[in-house]
């Protein structure tokens, strides 16, 4: 990818909807040329536009697990194809060390996810063990990690533009509802979808459909999130921390965690580790750099383990390749209890 396409995925980082009119003039191109590169890139694998349900785990509540799962000898291949078609399971990550997978799981309740982790996972073929860490709030979410493309003026241009087209619906939105639910799965597949595409992918008015997206774009109970084949960025490897430090503590450690653009996730989990933290580094130097950085932020012994992940098979439902590129076919999460 040259410095134009990455320029036009940080874009749609910020606002994954943006019209190309919008977004030609901040970007020195024509709407033109921008939808035929954003084309390209899409059909390439290199770069989509998903959306996901936002769970309780967002504003606090335990519905999200990250899930270690050791395989029992010749096994992890198998074990990872059947995981990776369950719908509730977001990430399914290759570990290099302490586990075979990794993997991010979600539920619309409590009792779903204890489902999800003693009935489901621990009884696939082929595992042998399976160690849960239930998420206790998320302070820094995948969706929030952006590019190093654009420079401040242009960043704030194109978020200025997007703040006249938000409006809150007057009508609650029930993502299992039969009105919403297929539109959700749509947009998983093509977060850029226009209403008059998805009017005609799901056998709707289009004047229905219109109304329908602008009310459940403007609940906010619905994600939309540009990705990008990691592999194919300046940020190939991927290294995840599980840190323990006093509750008091923690924020300060999470302002300081913000501030640092290599970093994609961060969230306190139960269990002898409080807290997780995921990020892309340039190389294997950058990555013993943040690590570092970690050491120097937590108190002595504050990084209980860690780990290097070696290929993600599956990043919020979205099936990817071993080069990092995603396949084009995505699993949608399923959306919380209406």
């Amino acid at each position: 990818m040259d410095e134009e396409d990455l320029a036009l995925i940080h874009a749609l980082q910020l606002r994954p909807r943006a019209a190309w009119t919008a977004l030609a003039p901040v970007l020195g191109s024509s709407p033109t040329a921008l939808a035929q590169r954003w084309q390209r890139l899409r059909a390439a694998g290199l770069a989509w536009v998903t959306a996901y349900p936002v769970h309780g785990a967002l504003s606090g509540d335990a519905v999200v697990a990250l899930v270690e799962v050791d395989c029992l000898p010749g096994s992890v291949d198998e074990v990872a194809a059947r995981v990776e078609r369950m719908p509730r399971v977001h990430n399914l990550e290759h570990a290099a060390q302490g586990r075979d997978l990794l993997l991010t799981v979600s539920a619309g309740t409590f009792g779903e996810l204890s489902a999800l982790l003693l009935d489901e996972l621990r009884h696939i073929p082929g595992v042998a063990t399976v160690r849960s860490h239930l998420g206790a709030r998320m302070h820094i979410e995948g969706s929030q990690w952006q590019l190093d493309a654009l420079d401040r003026g242009q960043r704030e241009a194109i978020l200025r533009s997007g703040k006249r087209e938000r409006v809150r619906p007057d009508e609650p939105v029930y993502l299992r509802s039969r009105v919403f639910e297929p539109l959700v799965t749509a947009l998983a597949y093509d977060g850029r979808a226009t209403a008059a595409e998805l009017a005609e992918r799901l056998h709707r008015p289009a004047s229905t459909v219109r109304r329908q997206l602008a009310a459940l774009l403007g609940s906010g109970v619905l994600r939309l999130r540009c990705e990008i084949a990691q592999l194919h960025t300046r940020w190939p490897m991927h290294a995840v921390w599980w840190c323990r430090l006093p509750i008091s503590a923690l924020p300060e450690t999470v302002a300081r965690l913000r501030e640092d653009p290599r970093i994609r996730l961060c969230m306190s989990v139960t269990g002898s580790a409080s807290l997780v933290v995921n990020a892309w580094t340039a190389d294997l130097a950058d990555l013993l750099s943040l690590q570092d950085v970690l050491e120097r932020l937590l108190p002595a012994g504050g990084i209980v383990d860690g780990s290097v992940i070696l290929r993600t098979s599956k990043r919020v439902g979205w099936l990817m390749h071993p080069d990092g590129r995603c396949t084009g076919e995505v699993i949608p999460l399923p959306g919380p209890p209406s």
